[in-house]
């Protein structure tokens, strides 16, 4: 089956394509793109007209959490993937801490197959647990959980607690190739709720210091320059981090790093500031873990986007149910639903002058930068590859609602946020699978 989208404006990152033109699909994969093809020459194909909308590679999510296996009600693979897709993304990474824990063959196997059901709309990727339960103890076997089809390995939302297990995993890791992912942090001073620093101090509650994240960072980098073993770091969010990280390319680690959307648009006094005005009280949904710093790092991290010291933005997906949100700010859970808000986060960054900003950097960052990170044939619009793709419209403005959200949890803290940039349509395999004209996934 032949498909032609026609008129679109094409977006190409990997290829530094930003063209008027066509893109020819035959059997889910790209048969031919660029300015030449037009209906008109293209008789046999189902013709898709985008109207001048920007056509990209689809996005390759690299953190997202479900609560499939043992928390449905958060969230299933199939709820998931119908927000991911509205949300533009075709790929996704699945995190390994469910109930059981993603820490063998045989559940990663499970979480595979249950991704290729008919009801799950986009590419499932199974990540594995480097230790056994997430507890930071006994290394799980990475070498056979990569054989059954994990592309990442990570241990959750907390680090190692030790140097010689990171040194350990990072050996085993490299000697079979698996890609690890590895939190900076240094558990013993995570213990708060929020940033560390005078605003944590002024309303009372128990703070997160950045210098955990440094630390932890120092310590992960040096044991990846004493193994020689590449690693992705798992959302940095200061000024400081970006300098660690530079300081250790220069070295010749090869570490690349993440950041999540929101900590690029969020600063630690969007938590709101605990008075009885409900629109200044304190927003759980802005509870995240690491947290949102000051904004002089939130500033950072944009410069440090656009400079290619993140590699790749994360939507750090973690539905929480209603009733572990509405609670005192201490005692709420960590955890923002983001797939759909991802692209639309990055577009309305664009759209702000003062970040000077391009679509280009930012479309890299969500579609050949993290695809080339997991080795997949995607992220690209090029002959060959698969048809995973989006139209959106980046100047369309739209407000988010938690209860028009598809995910099962609305937790989000873009919530009641006007945003500025819009999924149209999406494609995954060469067949669409969201049409928001429709209101819904297909």
């Amino acid at each position: 089956m032949k498909r032609l989208l026609t008129n679109a404006r094409i977006i190409d990152p990997a290829s530094g394509m930003d063209t008027t033109g066509g893109v020819l699909i035959e059997d889910g994969f790209i048969a031919d793109v660029g300015p030449h093809l037009d209906a008109q020459h293209t008789s046999d194909a189902t013709i898709t007209d985008c109207e001048g909308y920007v056509l990209a590679p689809g996005l390759v999510d690299l953190r997202v959490k479900t609560g499939e296996p043992g928390s449905e009600h958060r969230e299933t693979l199939q709820s998931a993937s119908e927000a991911a897709v509205a949300g533009g993304i075709t790929s996704m990474v699945v995190m390994a801490d469910t109930d059981p824990v993603i820490d063998t063959p045989a559940l990663v196997d499970y979480l595979k197959r249950a991704g290729q059901s008919s009801k799950v709309l986009n590419h499932i990727l199974p990540s594995g647990a480097l230790t056994v339960g997430l507890e930071g103890e006994r290394m799980t076997e990475l070498g056979l959980m990569k054989d059954a089809g994990a592309v990442l390995f990570a241990n959750g939302d907390s680090a190692l607690p030790s140097a010689n297990q990171v040194r350990r995993v990072l050996q085993y890791a490299k000697g079979v190739g698996a890609r690890v992912m590895l939190r900076p942090d240094e558990p013993s001073l995570a213990t708060g709720s929020m940033n560390a620093g005078a605003f944590a101090a002024r309303l009372g509650l128990r703070g997160l210091p950045a210098h955990a994240e440094w630390i932890g960072l120092q310590r992960d980098l040096t044991l990846a320059e004493m193994t020689g073993t590449d690693v992705i770091i798992d959302q940095v969010t200061t000024a400081r981090s970006l300098d660690i990280l530079l300081d250790a390319r220069e070295r010749g680690i090869n570490a690349q790093a993440t950041a999540a959307a929101h900590s690029l648009f969020f600063n630690e006094l969007d938590i709101g500031d605990g008075s009885r005005d409900p629109g200044k009280a304190y927003l759980t949904y802005c509870k995240v873990n690491p947290p949102f710093r000051p904004e002089k790092d939130r500033l950072a991290l944009i410069e440090g986007l656009k400079a290619g010291v993140i590699n790749a933005v994360v939507s750090a997906h973690d539905p929480q149910p209603p009733e572990d949100k509405r609670l005192p700010f201490d005692d709420a859970s960590f955890g923002a639903a983001g797939l759909e808000t991802l692209l639309s986060a990055l577009t309305s960054l664009v759209a702000e002058p003062m970040y000077e900003l391009d679509l280009m950097t930012v479309l890299a960052s969500v579609t050949c930068n993290p695809a080339d990170m997991l080795g997949l044939n995607s992220g690209r619009i090029s002959e060959g590859r698969v048809a995973d793709l989006v139209l959106f419209d980046p100047d369309r403005p739209w407000k988010c609602k938690r209860d028009q959200l598809r995910s099962r949890s609305g937790n989000s803290p873009f919530d009641g946020r006007l945003l500025t940039g819009k999924t149209l349509r999406t494609m995954v395999a060469g067949k669409w699978v969201f049409d928001a004209s429709e209101g819904a996934a297909q």
